[in-house]
């Protein structure tokens, strides 16, 4: 081969070499711009998802965080938000301060339930305003409870905000002013619970007896003593709870148009190794709203479906059961489901038992109340509303809510029992109620004469002392067997054997005469 034809080979193989390189080189660009793009594309995907997960974590909060009616902070917030700061601000010296609407019962009485839910949010609103001032912490714990975190222990300063939210409340509307009653407790140990805290500023806010002249009290070294003293007894109560040291007993509810028990309601007492059988008036004023008389209301549920199934275990016709919900429960709908759990764990039918809801927890009829009533009818539960009278709770609620019964209070009977204008109210509200298909039931009677007069009027059931006391389970069912024919009969008259012996004694004469 001629140089010449050597060289056009080599420029050919090197124009073949050059093009290789250079589709290589194309293949690499574009599969590094796919691997950009596709990059880029799950990059962009990521953000959004993480953008999503954010918007529902913040969505989430707000469900967990917020109160519904007032929006502003909850339980669980300020607890959370308390905690990073005792944590974030170390060395600082706070207090806690908690306080209430006292008049709030007037507002539902007066205005009705939606003006409540207004005076919540009215406080709240408030509340939000001078604390975004001010700077410190704040939240709506629950019901009509607020609480503030505040970083300071100077008493002028305590009071000042007691004041100033007292002056922002007065302009609730033009002829009412919402009347808060503080509890000011001073931090001295940050690794106190918070709930303990919050309980020991409501101790002190519950020691305002004259809310006109002064509505704020510190907490003291006296109300300590008692607050500990207090917290031996819960610790006393969670340990009797655990070694069943809670007794059930039932007092029954008698027809007074068929003279039989009809229904039980469930009452707790603590025998206590020392003080021997204790009435409920003894602790449960202690533990109010705390989370020991959710535990006991757990409790005594249970021993009320364990009872029911023992009865239709041993082939007995099984005696409703009345039980009692504290208004704790009615800040969510979390104890249904414990209601169901135990219905269904026992095989007990819900319509053996009563509901029994006090009217102070649900005379403000709020939203979030009605929620948790409609709730309870929804999943097949008797509900009756008990102590009527107590709180005069707004008669629209008896066509609004889903009741079954009434139970009319116990001094709201004495009040009225006693006159004549008094039997003229509860008769129209009883004959009210019969209207609307409400059964009428009554508690605390202790003599004849109230059985005569509540029998005239139409009750429908009664409950006390002139019946039985509240009794233990035992004693229970050997008096429902034996008391149809001996416990009471209203006005009707029994001839004794003595007067049988004269009428017959009659009939020989008359007899003999005629022959």
């Amino acid at each position: 081969m001629t140089p010449t034809t050597i060289l056009v080979i080599l420029i050919l193989l090197l124009a073949i070499g050059l093009g290789i390189c250079l589709y290589q080189l194309n293949l690499e660009k574009h599969y590094y711009q796919y691997k950009t793009d596709k990059s880029d594309h799950l990059e962009n995907q990521l953000k959004e998802e993480k953008d999503k997960n954010k918007q529902t974590l913040e969505r989430l909060n707000k469900i967990a965080y917020i109160n519904p009616i007032s929006k502003i902070g909850n339980l669980d917030y300020f607890i959370s938000e308390t905690t990073k700061q005792f944590l974030d601000t170390e060395g600082t010296e706070f207090t806690l301060i908690t306080y209430n609407i006292s008049n709030m019962g007037s507002v539902n009485k007066l205005f009705g339930p939606t003006e409540g839910d207004r005076a919540v949010k009215f406080t709240a609103d408030k509340l939000r305003s001078l604390g975004q001032r001010q700077r410190f912490l704040y939240a709506h714990l629950y019901s009509n409870l607020f609480g503030i975190l505040v970083k300071s222990k100077e008493p002028d300063y305590l009071i000042g905000i007691a004041r100033s939210i007292t002056e922002s409340l007065t302009d609730f509307n033009d002829s009412f002013a919402l009347e808060p009653s503080f509890g000011i407790y001073e931090i001295t140990r940050l690794t106190v619970p918070v709930t303990e805290m919050i309980n020991c500023a409501m101790l002190a806010q519950n020691m305002n007896k004259n809310k006109k002249v002064c509505n704020y009290s510190f907490y003291t070294e006296e109300l300590d003593k008692q607050f500990k003293e207090n917290k031996e007894m819960s610790r006393e109560m969670e340990e009797a709870m655990e070694q069943h040291k809670f007794l059930m007993y039932l007092q029954p509810m008698v027809d007074l148009r068929t003279f039989q028990i009809v229904a039980a309601e469930a009452l707790v007492r603590w025998d206590h190794p020392e003080k021997g059988i204790l009435s409920p008036y003894a602790f449960l004023p202690l533990f109010e709203g705390t989370s020991v008389v959710e535990k006991l209301d757990y409790y005594m549920w249970e021993e009320c479906c364990k009872t029911i199934r023992r009865w239709i275990d041993n082939k007995i016709k099984p005696t409703p059961i009345t039980m009692n919900i504290s208004p704790l429960h009615f800040e969510s709908t979390k104890f249904i489901q414990k209601l169901n759990e135990l219905t269904s764990h026992y095989l007990v039918d819900k319509q053996l038992l009563i509901l029994e809801l006090p009217e102070r927890g649900i005379a403000s009829g709020s939203s979030g109340i009605i929620s948790v009533i409609n709730s309870l009818h929804d999943n097949g539960y008797t509900l009756s509303i008990d102590g009527f009278g107590s709180m005069y709770c707004p008669l629209n609620l008896l066509t609004d809510l889903p009741i079954d019964s009434i139970k009319l209070d116990r001094s709201f009977l004495n009040r009225h029992l006693t006159s004549e204008n008094g039997m003229t109210i509860l008769r129209y509200l009883i004959a009210m109620a019969k209207e609307i298909n409400l059964e009428v039931q009554a508690e605390g009677i202790e003599t004849e004469e109230q059985a005569n007069l509540l029998t005239e009027i139409g009750t429908d059931i009664v409950q006390g002392y002139f019946f039985s006391k509240p009794i233990d389970l035992r004693e229970f069912d050997m008096l429902n067997k034996s008391m149809v024919n001996k416990v009471y009969r209203g006005d009707e008259y029994y001839p004794t054997f003595e007067d049988l012996e004269k009428d017959l004694d009659l009939i020989d004469y008359l007899l003999k005469q005629n022959t």
